[in-house]
């Protein structure tokens, strides 16, 4: 006599694996009075939020396009500009061998809407790996026994 048994078997399997965060950039705009190269209060709050709150980002870059408009006529301005950014970023916590300076003229000579000068802040990242794990069921199969 054949007897036929089904037998459904469910086998559940647990995958680890990394994923790891593709590098990544932001940046930031810090705006100086004309002629002026301190930090202003406003400034400061902008630069607060260059140190990440969450461990798992990983600062990896910071560059400061010191800048300062022709009509200034100062490349030294814009040199005392992108010092006081990173002294205070400094300041925060943040390594000063992963703050890069350059200095540039506008020529453009555009002012923002408060009549202030711009200074772009180009800001490099790793977030850490991020482990997870997923479940994998595989469809049942039905076997035969004699």
């Amino acid at each position: 006599m054949k007897r036929l048994l089904f037998l459904n078997i469910f086998i559940s399997l647990f995958v680890s694996f990394a994923v790891a965060a593709e590098p990544d950039t932001t940046s930031a705009r810090i705006y100086f009075p004309l002629q002026g190269y301190k930090l202003t209060q406003n400034a400061k709050i902008i630069l607060n939020d260059v140190l990440p709150d969450d461990s798992s980002i990983t600062l990896t870059g910071i560059t400061i396009y010191g800048t300062s408009l022709a009509i200034e006529n100062h490349e030294k301005l814009a040199l005392k500009r992108a010092q006081q950014i990173k002294k205070y970023l400094v300041h925060l916590g943040i390594k000063s061998s992963i703050i890069h300076i350059q200095t540039m003229i506008d020529t453009s000579n555009q002012l923002s809407t408060n009549h202030e000068v711009m200074v772009p802040i180009k800001i490099d990242y790793d977030a850490a790996l991020i482990e997870k794990t997923i479940i994998i069921r595989p469809p049942a199969k039905q076997t035969e026994e004699f």
